[in-house]
């Protein structure tokens, strides 16, 4: 309740030392109170964080689980633990706003995962809107929707796919750009040499899980496994 106060209980005083005194026999055991446990620090298998974007019995959430080494991981912010629903609808509350777009909030999700001592690892997704309206032209030359594309830089993806969609309200001419920025944030991991795929099908299973969302027409161009995706093209 806010704004309101209690009142306090009308009793006598032999009504009260009744009371008092049966709380105090009700507590006084004997025996040791358990300790809490409310401290601990809550793990969730790699399906619960971000719950839709990483399919626990899919490639990207089993990518994900070989990029961070851990089989349980870590929420540390709430904020950066948006659901797949909480992603769709920021995309297209950011399309709907027009030219106010790129000033509109950017979902994260960010996965920390087992405690390596020296350092936790880490992966985060940000999900990026733009549309013709307010984009770079480079980005949106103005000839519609276009196939996905795929850049590479040192431990980062980059992914961007076109989503023409009936609830958005985004068309052929005027797509809602979606881009996915995937970074892993822990220095002592096996980088892109070994882990390069996975960083691939992680920021992909992100991607496919929006799309759907938002009931993009053919997926926003994305394939239905991230081995089907455009060779990257590699980043600065």
């Amino acid at each position: 309740m806010t704004g309101a106060r209690m009142s306090r209980p009308l009793v006598g005083p032999a009504v009260g030392l009744a009371i008092l005194s049966t709380a105090v026999a009700g507590c006084s055991t004997g025996e040791p109170e358990e300790p809490s446990h409310s401290t601990a620090t809550q793990t969730l298998s790699v399906g619960e964080v971000c719950a839709g974007l990483f399919p626990e019995a899919g490639e990207g959430g089993q990518a994900l689980e070989r990029v961070l080494e851990s089989t349980r991981f870590q929420v540390r912010e709430e904020q950066k633990n948006p659901d797949v629903r909480a992603v769709a609808k920021a995309m297209e509350d950011a399309y709907r706003s027009g030219k106010k777009i790129r000033d509109m909030p950017q979902p994260v999700c960010e996965v920390a995962g087992t405690d390596k001592g020296s350092r936790i690892p880490t992966a985060r997704v940000m999900f990026t809107a733009y549309s013709k309206q307010a984009a770079d032209p480079a980005d949106l030359p103005g000839v519609g929707a276009r196939d996905v594309r795929v850049t590479t830089q040192r431990k980062r993806v980059d992914l961007t796919f076109d989503c023409v969609s009936s609830r958005v309200g985004s068309t052929q001419d005027v797509p809602l750009q979606v881009t996915l920025a995937f970074q892993e944030r822990w220095d002592e991991s096996m980088g892109d040499a070994v882990l390069g795929q996975d960083y691939l099908t992680v920021t992909h299973s992100a991607a496919l899980a929006v799309a759907k969302e938002l009931g993009c027409v053919n997926n926003g161009g994305l394939p239905a496994r991230a081995d089907g995706l455009p060779k990257p093209e590699g980043g600065s």
